[in-house]
This record gives structure tokens, sequence and C-alpha cells, in this order.
């Protein structure tokens, strides 16, 4: 006959071996598959998805070891029989010390899962990196662009006009780079979150991070796409100013706030895909109005969701219809009048008499 506990002790093994092989799997999955977006993303992520390789392969042998072993652990001929009242307890302090671990390790390697991310397609990774007429410089939550044009002194220009620019859910912040590398170009400071997770409402102050560093911007804009864009408006909302400077704009790519966006002086945008299957023209329509009453709506015909950034086709969207260059060069020239409706304007010079 079976021991007291033994019962609880090879299901406990058991299901430790089944979590550490996933701990296992997961990782090795996502480093297959998305090792680049992994690497240049969040720091949190690359950690986790590390760790948990790690304590897989303890956590599999340990389970191995317990189910092949445990038995003799408790072998009347080896001298460590005990009482059933001993086992008992034995048998309730393995569930009560092995049980909520092996929670947590199901809940990361289901996150690890989930969170995988749709990978920049080649024209987003080539974008993302410096050329000759944008500086991208790769930080360790966000990156930014910025252009190298220099004045008649040969000084490069310092932008005084920023955007910081919240991803889709689960989206490469890389996927972004091929879109708005042209307002870099013309002269505006540009940065990409890296969000936890690719979940942008885990750190609602992350855009005001970005923005204290650049004290020379004297005009903000934010924005975001999807799930992003709800970040987004609802930062735009909350922060009428960051460090002395105001957050003047917000540009929406086919999204929609979650509330109600009234602060004044506040300048938006919303750019929605004709053809979107995720964020419909019916949800657009429904949420406007959650928006000011000025806001600039652009509709980009024969666009979807994954037109907004460069990382392939996501389910559940529709299907794009005419030319894509087209319909993102349209995305493009709308931020940029956002931008453009925010600059502050240069003061009069006074006339000599």
């Amino acid at each position: 006959m079976a021991n007291t506990g033994a019962r609880s002790r090879a299901a406990l093994a058991v299901c430790w071996l089944v979590t550490g092989v996933a701990m296992v799997v997961v990782p090795v999955w996502l480093g297959w598959t998305r090792w680049q977006a992994i690497l240049t993303g969040h720091p949190l992520m690359l950690a986790l998805t590390i760790a948990c390789l790690l304590f897989g392969f303890v956590a599999a042998a340990w389970a191995t070891a317990t189910l092949v072993l445990g038995d003799r652990a408790e072998d009347p001929e080896r001298g460590r029989q005990l009482t059933p009242r001993q086992r008992i307890q034995r048998a309730d302090r393995r569930v009560a010390l092995g049980v909520p671990p092996l929670l947590v390790c199901v809940l990361l390697v289901t996150a690890l899962a989930w969170a995988r991310p749709l990978s920049a397609s080649p024209v987003a990774v080539a974008a993302s990196r410096s050329a000759a007429d944008v500086q991208v410089s790769d930080r360790l939550t966000w990156y930014e662009m910025t252009s190298v044009a220099r004045d008649k002194n040969g000084d490069i220009r310092k932008p005084t006009v920023g955007l910081v620019f919240v991803p889709g859910a689960r989206v490469d912040p890389r996927a972004y780079a091929h879109l708005l590398a042209p307002l870099a170009r013309a002269g505006y400071f540009v940065a990409v979150l890296k969000e936890p997770f690719g979940v942008a409402l885990a750190d609602g102050g992350h855009a005001g991070r970005v923005m204290e560093l650049h004290p020379e911007v004297r005009a903000w804009a934010v924005g975001g796409h999807s799930l992003g864009g709800v970040a987004a408006s609802s930062f735009a909302q909350d922060h009428p100013q960051v460090g002395g400077v105001p957050v003047s704009g917000l540009v929406l790519y086919a999204s929609y706030p979650s509330g109600a966006v009234d602060r004044p002086g506040l300048s938006v945008t919303s750019v929605s895909g004709e053809l979107d299957g995720l964020t419909t023209p019916a949800d657009v329509a429904k949420s406007k109005t959650d928006l000011p009453p000025a806001t600039r709506y652009v509709v980009v015909p024969g666009a979807v969701h994954s037109s907004f950034g460069d990382y392939g086709l996501q389910s559940g969207d529709g299907t794009p219809t005419g030319d894509r260059a087209a319909a993102q060069a349209q995305i493009t020239k709308a931020t940029q009048q956002l931008l453009v409706t925010i600059t502050p304007k240069a003061k009069a010079k006074a006339k000599k008499k």
C-alpha cells in the first residue's frame, strides 16, 4: 500500500514536470521565432524569458528526481519510517510550499507565450538603424529618431517639437520606424516606447520620463496605435505639461480613448483605416463623443489595422486594398500636420528705431 502523502507528492511532481517542460519549451520557441524582437524590446521580457528557461530546467529536473526517487525517501528499510501523522504533516507542507510557486510559474509561462511580439518587417528593421539623414538612438526602454541636418554654423539642429509614440499591444516597437522616420527627417524629435510585455497600460508615466530627458523640446505630442493610442490619450488628458513644457497634441492611429478627452488646448487627430477589422469605422464613429469637437478625422482609403505599422497581418483584421506606401504616406502626412499645428510660433523681432 502506498504511504500516506505519496499520491500528493506524485501529483505535485507531475504538475511541476509539465510546467517545467513548458517553461523550457516556450522560451526556446520565443527565441527561435522572435529573438531579435525580444532582444531589442523592453528588457523585462528578455530577463523573464531567460529566467523562465533556467528555472524550467531546474523544475523539470527536480520533478523527475522526485518521481523516480521520491518513494525511497520514506522507505522503512532505510530507517526513515514516519508515522501516519508525520506523513500527513509532510504532505500538507509539500502542498503549501509547492503549489503557490507552481501557480506563479504557470502564470509566467502563459504571459510569455501570450506576449510573443509581432516582429517588425525588414523595411521597418532597416529604418530603425541610423542612416545618412536620420540618427537612431536605442535606449533601454525606448528608441529615438532625430535629423542630422546642420545649421549654417555646422551644428546639428536640435528639434523643438517632439512626438512620443506608443506601439500597439504586442507589436515590435521597431515596426513603426519606417512610418515615423519621415517626421524625424522633417526636423521633429520622435521617440517610440518599448513597453513591458508589449502592453502600454502597464507603465502610464513612461512617456513623461522620455520628455523630461529632452528639455530642448518646447512642445510635445503623444500618439499611439490601437491599445497604444488608448494609453496615449490617457496620458494627454492627465498631463497638460511635463517639466513646464506643454503636451499640446494627440494623434491616434486606428484607436480611440477609453474615456473623455476634453482638456483645453489639446489638438487631436484621429487617423483610421477604411477597412480596419479590429478598430472598425463604427468604433471610431462611436468614440467621437469622447474627443474634442475640433478633432480632425482622417480615414485612409483601403487601409487596415496593420497598415499603421510594418509587422505583417493580424488575425481578425480586414483585407487591405490599394497601395500600402500611399496609405502610409497619408498617415505620416496627417501626423506631421498635427505637429505643425502645435509648433510654437517664432517671436517677431522688434524693429530698430
